[in-house]
């Protein structure tokens, strides 16, 4: 019985003998069309599981991924979301950051926080921040002080999860 997935190499297979009846009796593919015409319904093309004469069929069992290997590379995906979080931190802290990219962090932690985009921007523009004389967050960003709304709001963000 042939495998309709790809196989990737660290991932072990075991063949294993079943009942055929357990199997499904056929197994409909779509047919690819060639040229520019459309077709109103791709025909399917049947395919059967070879079954022995005594009824039994061999089938392809593909493990999942092993414990270990999953943790490392969650690991892994933590370790490069830290760092780009350090390379951001550190163009904050220098002042290098553009006012593009200082509008895009700030909406993407505001976007967190309110779970809308057009919800981010109307906060960005629009809501006054006690903690700064009554300013929006786009005449902080504007002003250069990129780094303490940014502060609030990662201060606001954790109180939020505790």
């Amino acid at each position: 019985m042939s495998t309709s997935g790809k196989i990737r190499i660290p991932q072990p297979v075991k063949q294993v003998v079943v009942d055929a009846a357990l199997l499904p009796k056929a197994v409909a593919k779509p047919v690819a069309t060639k040229g520019k015409r459309k077709a109103k319904a791709a025909a399917p093309v049947l395919a059967t599981p070879v079954a022995a004469a005594d009824g039994k069929a061999k089938v392809n069992i593909v493990a999942p991924v092993a414990p270990q290997i999953a943790a490392m590379r969650q690991k892994l995906k933590q370790q490069s979301v830290q760092s780009q979080i350090a390379r951001i931190d550190a163009a904050i802290e220098a002042g290098t950051v553009s006012a593009a990219d200082a509008k895009a962090l700030v909406l993407a932690l505001a976007l967190k926080r309110l779970g809308s985009k057009d919800v981010a921007e109307k906060w960005y523009r629009s809501h006054h921040l006690e903690n700064f004389g009554g300013r929006t967050p786009a005449q902080m960003v504007r002003g250069g002080e990129l780094k303490a709304l940014v502060a609030v709001m990662r201060a606001e963000a954790a109180q939020k999860k505790a």
